[in-house]
This record gives structure tokens, C-alpha cells and sequence, in this order.
């Protein structure tokens, strides 16, 4: 797919090079040419999935290299956004803890401690501060964290996590957010299908909704 994408990339700017106002496509059709059309690929080629262009696509755009973005910075303007008064300290809270996750938990192709995990967490740290906002903000930042992050863990992983939770947030301790309806469905769905509603497996569910 990448190299038809090269040859129609290098078609288009073949025509505007030669100034063509009308030329012959890769499927043989008479297009018209808009000179200012542009052609732009956001990379990042070490993030989990992606993979490296190839070099006849790659010879036809001109790099550009971008700064690595100040997570810090994008966590707290988010929390705040949300209505976190605390943001700042808690902003450092959730740096430290991806930071030390990255750094000591084992290497695993599905983790995933980048921008796209933690804008999800933040989404979903704002959806708890609007469910609960009789409960501190430091309760319900920990709890989200724990709970987002504990389902893609390997078991061995697990015991780390929390001891580093219990280190960033001490003292604290949550419970499981708590999805009575979707628990109650599913005890019901599976216990009409005779399944056993194992305590391991239910948790699983939830995490996957």
C-alpha cells in the first residue's frame, strides 16, 4: 500500500513541478491540478505499532523534527480544565508515576505510558471528579491511575505498580470504582449461560467496558 501511495505521491508532485494544470494519474484518469495542494505525515516511528516509511515515500517530503512535548505541563492545564484545584501538585504526582513505570516495570509491547494513555486517564479522571465531587481530589487521582493502568499489567508487573502507587500516594487507599449495573448484568448474563462467575474473571469484564 505504501509503495502505490509513493508513486501517486511522486505523480502529483511530478505535474507540479512541470506546471501542469491537468495530468495523468496513476489509474490513467485526467485530473486537474490545484498548485497549492500539500502533502504532510505526522511520524513517530518509536511509538508502540508504527513502523518505519519506506525510503522511495520517505525521498519525496522534507523532515521537519518536532520537540518532545512537556507531559508535565499538559497534565496539569488538563486537570484543571476538569476542575482540579490541586492540579500542579497532582500533575507532578501522575509525571512521576508514568516516569517510574517506564523506567522499572518490565518491557512489555502493549504498554503504553505515552500521550495517547495519559490524555485517556485524564478524560476519565474528569468524569470521576464530575461523578464524586465529595471526595478528594488526591482520593480520586489515585484511584483512577490504579484502576486504568492494572488491567494491562503482567502479573509480575502487578506488586510493583501498587507499591509504587502506595509510594507516590501514601496512606491512601481506594476501593474499586464500583459499575453496579454493568456487575448485575453481567452475574446475570453469565449465570444464564451456566457460567461460573469467577472473582477474577468479572473484574476482567469491567476493566475491558
Amino acid at each position: 500500500v505504501l509503495s502505490v501511495c509513493a508513486q501517486q505521491v511522486f505523480c502529483v508532485l511530478s505535474a507540479i513541478r512541470e506546471r501542469k494544470k491537468q495530468f495523468v494519474f496513476t489509474d490513467g484518469a485526467v485530473v486537474g491540478l490545484d498548485p497549492r495542494v500539500g502533502f504532510f505525515i505526522t511520524m513517530n516511528p518509536g511509538y508502540a505499532g508504527r513502523q518505519e516509511l519506506p525510503e522511495n515515500l520517505k525521498s519525496l517530503f522534507r523532515g521537519v523534527t518536532m520537540m518532545v512535548p512537556d507531559r508535565q505541563i499538559i497534565k496539569k492545564v488538563k486537570l484543571a480544565a476538569c476542575g482540579y484545584q490541586d492540579n500542579e501538585y497532582l500533575a507532578k504526582k501522575f509525571f512521576v508515576l508514568y516516569a517510574l513505570c517506564e523506567q522499572q516495570l518490565s518491557k512489555q509491547a502493549h504498554y503504553d505510558f505515552g500521550l495517547r494513555n495519559i490524555l485517556s486517564v485524564l478524560r476519565t479522571m474528569g468524569s470521576s471528579k464530575r461523578e464524586n465531587p465529595d471526595k478528594s481530589e488526591i482520593f480520586l487521582a489515585m484511584r483512577t491511575l490504579r484502576d486504568m493502568n492494572m488491567s494491562k499489567f503482567v502479573a509480575e508487573d502487578v506488586p510493583l505498580f501498587l507499591s509504587l502507587i502506595d509510594d507516590i500516594f501514601p496512606g491512601i487507599k481506594a476501593d474499586k470504582a464500583v459499575f453496579p449495573d454493568i456487575e448485575a448484568a453481567m452475574a446475570k448474563v453469565a449465570t444464564a449461560k451456566g457460567l461460573q462467575l469467577h472473582p477474577q474473571w468479572l473484574p476482567k469484564c469491567v476493566q475491558l467496558y
